[in-house]
């Protein structure tokens, strides 16, 4: 398994294409999705990069969101804060909600494109959190074995369409490390959780970086899939219950 950050640029340009060092690992969005309700996902944000979407992410506080390492790293290049900014509150990407400068970009000093991938960004003004803005509680846990857990975001609805104005989102199951490692991917990282799905539903381009949230709480953060997107095979999501300690440490939490 490889990381999917190297051809990142393509997607600033063009929201399209196949992601990472081969053809079996490419970047999540929401395939098969449903549309989210208003209030659903208060905690998703939109990262832009000049001005375009590039990633998910969600509000951790007022002050800070998470996201992928891979959205706003490639290989030793950090993407600069005074590039960056996120939309808040809002199903369209289009329009509606905030939209909020990032002052500073913090990335996982282990990631290396193979686990860890997890970045914290400090926004430039504080949020102002309502019913549509909203931080959500790290979790301590993965979620159980075959539980159901939900993933969103405004990425491609297929695998070379176009993404989504809409907020999408779909259940997934979570998957035990040693059946996914047994089935799928033989070294997983000790940071990463397989989230299955079938076919024709799960995340790929312009969802990295976006929650997967199980009984309110955040568990995950997109980071890859497995084979084109829609394939019944696991999608790649960091483990907030590996990553929460550095997360709050970064996020002042």
């Amino acid at each position: 398994m490889l990381p999917i950050w190297t051809l990142l640029l393509l997607l600033v340009l063009c929201a399209a294409g196949v992601l990472g060092h081969n053809d079996s690992v490419v970047e999540p969005r929401i395939v098969g999705g449903t549309k989210a309700n208003e209030g659903q996902f208060p905690h998703q944000i939109s990262l832009r990069r000049r001005g375009s979407h590039t990633c998910g992410g969600s509000i951790i506080s007022k002050d800070y969101v998470v996201t992928a390492a891979h959205c706003v790293k490639q290989g030793n290049n950090v993407a600069p804060a005074n590039q960056l900014e996120i939309q808040a509150g809002s199903l369209l990407l289009s329009s509606g909600g905030v939209r909020v400068p990032v002052a500073t970009v913090t990335v996982h000093p282990n990631y290396k494109g193979n686990g860890y991938d997890v970045a914290v960004l400090r926004l430039r003004d504080s949020l102002a959190l309502n019913s549509n803005v909203a931080a959500i509680q790290l979790a301590s846990d993965d979620p159980p074995n075959d539980a159901n857990v939900d993933i969103s975001g405004w990425g491609a609805i297929s695998q070379r369409g176009p993404i989504s104005n809409s907020l999408l989102y779909v259940q997934v199951k979570a998957l035990s490390r040693e059946t996914c490692q047994r089935r799928y991917l033989r070294q997983l990282p000790e940071t990463t959780m397989c989230l299955l799905h079938p076919k024709d539903k799960g995340a790929c381009y312009g969802d990295s970086g976006g929650p997967a949230t199980y009984q309110g709480k955040l568990v995950g953060l997109a980071s890859f899939v497995l084979g084109g997107c829609g394939r019944a095979a696991p999608d790649g999501y960091e483990r907030v219950s590996k990553l929460r300690t550095w997360i709050a440490a970064k996020a002042s939490l």
